[in-house]
């Protein structure tokens, strides 16, 4: 398995124990902690490597070297949080990745290409306690999203299951709003999925938590 598996493969396994309510042993906790602190040191170096072919974890495909580059840092940064890492090099990762995010255009939310993909990575970061100013920012960006509905249950511009995704996460009413603005299309989508593929497996479980939810 190369570097680039390596490390989307620890990223997915702790977002599936999360996603799923499964405990992870501290042991595990980590040394995936190790694992993404060592490979988001190098990131800035390795771009090209993670743009073909990456998917989010609810299955949507990037395919822009931008989109693959930050989604990876929130990513990390997310999982990182969310471990309760607290040595020296986890602080400075997050800082580092933390004073790259805050330059983004998307900081502010921005709707551009895949940079509204990056926007909902933010969203899941600051769900999971990232960054100063949490609710005040997490709102804003919950406005940015209410105002891109398309009148069918699905916002233009953001990645339908990957926001939805980040909705589930996060414990404020506008959130529940958009939860409840997109009911139907989770109750269509959710009667097609047949398969049991790990993507299909994720989407389902996200389409479930989002009714379970409104």
């Amino acid at each position: 398995m190369d570097r680039r598996s390596n490390w989307l493969a620890t990223l997915d396994i702790v977002n599936e124990a999360f996603l799923y309510e499964q405990p992870l042993p501290a042991a595990h906790r980590e040394a995936f902690a190790e694992q993404i602190v060592s490979q988001s040191s190098k990131l800035s170096q390795t771009t090209g490597v993670f743009t073909e072919g990456l998917r989010l974890f609810s299955g949507e495909k990037l395919r822009t070297r931008f989109a693959a580059r930050h989604i990876l840092q929130e990513e990390s940064a997310r999982v990182l949080t969310l471990l309760a890492a607290r040595t020296v090099d986890t602080r400075e990762t997050l800082g580092q990745i933390n004073a790259s995010l805050l330059k983004a255009c998307f900081a502010q939310s921005c709707v551009k290409g895949e940079c509204a993909h990056a926007t909902i990575g933010l969203l899941r970061y600051l769900a999971a306690g990232g960054l100063d100013k949490r609710e005040t920012r997490l709102n804003a960006h919950l406005r940015t999203l209410s105002q891109h509905r398309d009148g069918n249950s699905q916002w233009e511009h953001f990645p339908f299951y990957y926001t939805l995704l980040a909705l589930t996460e996060i414990d404020l009413p506008l959130a529940i709003q958009e939860m409840h603005y997109a009911a139907p299309t989770c109750e269509q989508q959710l009667r097609r999925i047949s398969t049991e593929d790990p993507v299909s497996q994720h989407r389902r479980a996200i389409l479930q938590r989002v009714l379970s939810m409104c």
